[in-house]
């Protein structure tokens, strides 16, 4: 049995559904809805998502967010503005998973955690 169909048939085990449309899986995302109701997908293009339904308190209007669930590094930034100076920061990047197997492997640690955490 290849590992992506071994962590698929973990993910349908610990209660999460296949939620893929036609469209997202001609496009290679396959989307999947844990036990807890939360909504998660991994990507052909190496991300790894949460996606949450939110809704807008004034307007009542419905969309999705969604935060990544890759693995973060720091990386350097270097600018010279305007003015001639050297503006220098780090900040957070994503670093993309290019093997599915992974990232549905990913994706089953995530759920297990998720489900222990609803049961603590």
């Amino acid at each position: 049995m290849n590992e992506e169909k071994l962590a698929i048939d973990t993910l349908n085990a610990l209660g999460a559904k296949d939620v893929t449309t036609n469209r997202q899986k001609k496009n290679g995302t396959t989307m999947f809805e844990l036990p807890t109701g939360d909504t998660v997908a991994e990507f052909k293009s190496g991300y790894i998502r949460k996606y949450l339904m939110s809704k807008n308190p004034v307007t009542n209007y419905k969309y999705h967010t969604c935060y990544q669930l890759n693995p973060q590094y720091k990386s350097a930034h270097k600018v010279i503005g305007g003015d001639g100076k050297l503006y220098e920061w780090e900040y957070n990047k994503r670093m993309l998973i290019n093997n599915r197997a992974e990232r549905l492997r990913r994706l089953v640690l995530y759920t297990i955690k998720q489900i222990n955490k609803s049961n603590g």
